[in-house]
């Protein structure tokens, strides 16, 4: 177990209220315990099987009041917490979860996204309908509670959104991964959006890209399946980088960070200066061919922070090689 820091050295959430989704097992339950530990009321939402439940041991699913298991834990140890089982994919379902914080707890200020399915199979034997459900749990949840959330957010300048995101389908491809690597690049899109249209209203919005030895991670990767938790990459270390990215004094937004096994660090798009024609009229096939080289060379880069920044970048080029402006 993780050792906590004394008593001068807490951060605390004390009068904060977190909804985390998918927060019965796995990351949302830790998640959702460390938040509870340091002070915040949680909305502990789950719907208490999983979706793609096929891929477990028949055993794996017959306890499915674990959102309430949860919050007996959290109230047991003097924290504060309700269950809710709504399913996120359903826009009004999921709507019902920010209502539940607002009810039990008077608002809500803190939404971490972890809901998610983890369909494993190749693109051939995907099915569209396994496709389609694991975009709508994890880009649609998100969307659906983040939506509900943020017009209290807006109301009282101040909110919190961390995307539980993944490095598989956006740093690097893996194959069986094609509907839950789709979804979570997905999900990094809406995270890089939802923290642009919030920076006005006080709203940050960042990504987790958590690597632990959960239950998921075990039924697709036969490592886990015969060593079993892996105590360096367990979830409850994770869940100290989602609750940073959930507190007052991460100033991050738009941003995107990966955990694991007690280390933290950004991952980050850039934009190479790439091959710009003289005479961008003459543009052609074969000049990409003769330039191939130059177009793949990632130095320099940018690594922009918005759209502004990306065009002047791509237009302090232009100007330099054409001699336009």
């Amino acid at each position: 177990m993780p050792t906590e820091p004394d008593d001068r050295q807490l951060l605390r959430f004390d009068g904060r209220v977190a909804v985390v989704t998918g927060a019965g097992r796995g990351l949302g339950r830790e998640f959702a315990l460390l938040l509870a530990r340091r002070g915040s009321a949680v909305v502990v939402n789950d719907i208490g099987r999983s979706m793609d439940q096929e891929r477990y041991d028949a055993s794996a699913d017959t306890i499915t009041q674990v959102a309430q298991q949860v919050v007996d834990e959290i109230k047991a140890s003097g924290g504060s917490a309700v269950a809710s089982t709504a399913d996120v994919s359903d826009p009004a379902a999921a709507a019902s979860i920010v209502t539940t914080a607002v009810d039990a707890f008077g608002g809500v200020d803190i939404v971490i996204n972890n809901a998610g399915i983890l369909p494993h199979a190749s693109l051939e034997e995907l099915t569209p309908e396994q496709f389609m459900a694991t975009l709508a749990v994890h880009v649609g949840g998100a969307f659906h509670v983040s939506r509900a959330a943020w017009p209290h957010f807006r109301r009282h300048g101040y909110g919190r959104i961390v995307n539980v995101c993944s490095s598989i389908g956006v740093v690097y491809g893996a194959d069986n991964y094609a509907a839950y690597g789709s979804a979570k690049g997905g999900l990094m899109g809406l995270t890089r959006v939802s923290a642009c249209e919030g920076a006005q209203h006080g709203i940050l919005v960042n990504g987790l890209l958590p690597n632990a030895a959960t239950r998921g991670r075990a039924s697709v990767t036969q490592a886990l399946q015969s060593s079993g938790v892996d105590n360096d990459r367990s979830a409850e270390l994770v869940a100290h980088a989602a609750a940073w990215l959930a507190h007052d004094q991460c100033s991050a937004s738009g941003e995107f960070f990966a955990a694991k096994s007690g280390s933290m660090r950004e991952i980050f798009m850039s934009v190479a200066e790439g091959f710009q024609a003289k005479r961008p009229e003459e543009f052609s096939l074969e000049l990409i061919q003769e330039n191939w080289s130059t177009i793949r060379d990632r130095r320099p880069a940018l690594s922009p922070t918005d759209a502004s920044q990306y065009n002047d970048y791509r237009q302090a080029v232009f100007d330099r090689v054409t001699g336009r402006r």
